[in-house]
């Protein structure tokens, strides 16, 4: 059953609360639905400090999915950016929105500005923040695959967001230590964490559900593509694979939200509309996906934060794509990458649908991904650095 309902969480129009005028403001920017997820415990926990003014600040990069998803976790942005335009190449893009980004940091003359995670949004974020001379701090710091270019753009926008960092919120142990192999100086280094994490133990407690291991009974499969290494030919050869694995076992239903960029939505649209056992909707709340998730017999999804999650609700994760970020979840036994192609996602997932069910991954001190209490860690540092005056 499809959740229907927001979350029961109080609304706030703006975290600069009547007396807080005086107080350092810490500018957190956010343009997609994952940062939107993965800064919502760090708004909310700097929202009851007093000592800070917090300006969350909507890039325009997807306006309405920011809207949609901070909504969720009682947020509303303090600036609305415009949407941005469209432009040819992601350079052109960068620089309108650097532009746009300085232009509020001379507005609001924070302390430090937040960016989180390897989008145009938070790489525009890092050298806005750089370009006025403000102290940066950078969510999901750390992560690196095997390969510069892979996947393009985010590998390159993570690896130079991390020049501009003062502080670095590692999620991992292998994202604190390529920080450290990149030279980067240990006390700026914090493993605390993925604040994802601390975003699916709230949602879970919303939903009541208690993660349990997939069982053989289930027989949803829960489909997400979105990124830019799978447009195109790629996105063809999923399809494929999904009309295989439906004639393998006709008693499976697939579930795809559709992500909204028309270079992949409308070749979804018309490749798979005569696949019955699929049903495609529009994007879904995090919620709303979580609940599904949790009740999947499969995933095969693209995203880095499902990998995060999955191993923790107890479903297998089938990756199309040639390396991860994220090896610690390989090493959960739920996550597992496959190179795209008809055949060999059809067989591994497949392979995995069949497989004793497993225990979810407890939410712990010793989960690759922390506890989800990476928030306030967070905060704890930052009122660290200000005690020391480190952003003077």
């Amino acid at each position: 059953m499809l959740l229907s309902r927001t979350p029961n969480v109080p609304a706030r129009t703006r975290f600069a609360a009547s007396g807080r005028e005086r107080a350092p403001a810490i500018v957190v920017i956010a343009g997609t639905r994952p940062e939107c997820i993965k800064l919502a415990p760090v708004i909310r926990r700097l929202g009851i400090r007093r000592h800070f003014r917090v300006v969350v600040v909507n890039s325009g990069q997807h306006v309405a999915a920011v809207q949609r998803t901070f909504a969720e976790f009682g947020i509303r942005s303090t600036i609305e950016l415009a949407a941005l335009p469209s432009f040819s190449h992601l350079g052109a893009a960068c620089a309108h929105l650097q532009t746009e980004l300085v232009e509020v940091l001379a507005r609001e003359r924070p302390a430090a500005v937040i960016v989180q995670g390897d989008t145009l949004t938070a790489y525009a974020g890092a050298r806005a923040a750089s370009e006025a001379g403000y102290p940066l701090a950078h969510v999901e710091a750390g992560l690196r695959t095997d390969s510069v270019g892979e996947p393009f753009p985010e590998e390159w926008f993570r690896r130079r967001i991390a020049r501009h960092a003062q502080l670095h919120f590692a999620p991992s142990r292998s994202g604190a230590q390529n920080l450290l192999d990149e030279g980067v100086a240990s006390e700026a280094v914090h493993r605390v964490g993925n604040t994802g994490i601390d975003s699916l133990r709230w949602v879970l407690d919303e939903l009541g559900i208690e993660p349990r291991a997939a069982a053989h009974t289930r027989d949803l499969v829960l489909v997400t593509v979105h990124r830019r290494e799978n447009f195109d030919r790629n996105a063809a050869l999923v399809c494929d694979a999904l009309f295989e694995l439906s004639a393998a076992r006709p008693e499976l239903r697939m579930l795809f939200p559709i992500h909204p960029n028309p270079r992949i939505a409308h070749m979804f649209r018309r490749r798979l509309a005569g696949l019955s056992a699929c049903r495609l909707t529009e994007p879904m709340g995090y919620a709303a996906f979580i609940e599904q998730a949790a009740q999947a017999a499969l995933i095969i999804s693209d995203s880095g934060g499902i990998q995060e999650e999955a191993p923790h609700l107890g479903t297998p994760l089938l990756v199309p794509r040639i390396n991860t970020e994220r090896p610690e979840s390989l090493e959960t036994g739920f996550v597992r990458l496959v190179r795209v192609g008809p055949d060999s996602i059809a067989a591994a997932a497949l392979e995995m649908v069949s497989a004793p069910p497993r225990p979810p991954v407890p939410m712990d001190a010793d989960a690759p991904f922390g506890a989800g209490d990476a928030a306030g860690a967070i905060v704890r540092v930052l009122e660290a650095a200000f005690s020391k005056h480190a952003f003077a």
